[in-house]
């Protein structure tokens, strides 16, 4: 990367998130601290193309709206882009139970990170079919010599390291025409991560990863879900309902064009029909009824909401998610989604922001950043789901942060 006044930045000085979606597409570009917290210093969005359901179906169109995006990220930072962290959504992704087992390597028997890395990888090794490809390999728990429920192997000792994990697969297709349709603008992909991973590690807590909180992701096409228990993602989903859903409703109800009724949604939308006034209008010169607009809204939220309920009890997650609901997503800046939420799931309920991180206003507050930032945080953060280059895990904060802080306060007395 080069910024606008010539000095060079490595790649390891500033990520990007591409977060492509059905209707949106969000860039953020983010730089870390010398205490490696994540500081965004740019941000850029405009209409998706190319896309259908989250899946881009033509390529020059999704890479001509990517560029557009992007541009707008990088003169606000003034670096110009060359690699990005992307973002994949879509009923194409599945997820599937694995095992793994490694001897341990060290003599002494204690585990190292070599042993964590072996051991994913062996959990990675499943028959899938050729048109499908291994996304994410998540750890659930670990087992060392028979003993269960390990988080932290690393440091441990024994002979035998086992792993639980769901392997996360999606269509080859569909992953490697994003890789295709970034490099049609120069632009490497480093990574392709799922959506709701990186929204859930946008917009949670520590608190609320160890006590068990669902991420509900929504979007124009699709709404993805994340459960996340004792501090990483046990169980991801794609429903294939979200905001489009709600504007086509509109349009059949009321009879109207499908763009006129996506402004009444934003412009006069919500989901609590109950706090509007029954002769309200939707502007003061027409007579549409802004209470019917709004029925229609919440009985497709509702029922979306539902569809979530039935995965959570089909996977048997509702009764371990007692830090509740954390909603984000383009479709959640709706008035009253969050309140749907929480009275159909029955679950504490927030609206969710990417947490953590400073600098451009414009992202810090808005949930449709949310996995924008969490692209970049799953690469940086103390709790990141890919590994580096290297094949570790990405250094973050913590220790080493509290050290340079000790001396700094010692010199500075």
């Amino acid at each position: 990367m080069e910024s606008a006044g010539g000095t060079v930045l490595g790649k390891n000085d500033i990520k990007v998130g591409l977060d492509i979606g059905s209707n949106q597409i969000h860039v953020v570009v983010c730089e870390r601290d010398e205490d490696y917290n994540l500081n965004i210093i740019g941000v850029g969005s405009g209409p998706s193309a190319g896309l259908r359901r989250g899946v881009i179906v033509d390529m020059d169109s999704a890479a001509a709206a990517i560029a557009d995006a992007v541009a707008h990220a990088e003169e606000m930072s003034g670096c110009a882009a060359v690699s990005v962290l992307a973002s994949a959504s879509g009923t194409h992704v599945s997820s599937i139970a694995s095992r793994g087992v490694v001897a341990i390597g060290r003599s002494d028997r204690e585990v190292t990170q070599e042993d964590v890395d072996s051991v994913l990888e062996a959990a990675r090794v499943v028959a899938i079919p050729p048109d499908r490809e291994v996304v994410h390999v998540l750890p659930r728990e670990f087992v060392i010599d028979g003993c269960s429920g390990i988080r932290k192997p690393v440091g441990m000792t024994g002979i035998r390291l086992e792993v639980d994990a769901s392997i996360i697969t999606g269509s080859a297709t569909a992953i490697q025409n994003i890789h295709r349709s970034a490099r049609r603008i120069g632009l490497e992909v480093e990574h392709v991560i799922l959506q709701p991973i990186a929204a859930a590690e946008a917009v949670l807590t520590l608190s609320e990863k160890e006590q068990g909180a669902l991420v509900i992701d929504m979007g124009g096409a699709t709404t993805d879900i994340a459960v996340c228990i004792e501090g990483g993602v046990h169980h991801v989903a794609s429903i294939p309902v979200g905001g489009n859903h709600v504007t086509n409703d509109i349009a059949l109800v009321m009879r109207l064009p499908v763009g006129y009724s996506e402004g009444l949604k934003l412009n006069y939308g919500s989901a609590l029909p109950d706090m509007v006034g029954e002769n309200e209008s939707c502007g003061a010169d027409t007579n549409i009824s802004r209470k019917k607009l709004c029925q229609i809204i919440e009985a497709r939220i509702t029922e979306t909401m539902e569809l979530v309920g039935d995965e959570l009890d089909r996977a048997r997650y509702r009764d371990l998610l007692p830090a509740g609901v954390v909603v984000t997503g383009g479709a959640s800046v709706m008035q009253g989604v969050v309140e749907v939420a929480q009275e159909v799931l029955g679950l504490p309920a927030r609206l969710g922001v990417p947490v953590g991180v400073y600098g451009a206003e414009e992202a810090l507050d808005n949930p449709q950043y949310a996995t924008a930032v969490g692209l970049v945080k799953s690469v940086w953060s103390e709790s990141a789901v890919i590994p580096s280059a290297d094949g570790r895990r990405p250094k973050s904060g913590g220790f080493a942060s509290e050290v340079r802080q000790w001396f700094r306060d010692i010199f500075s007395s």
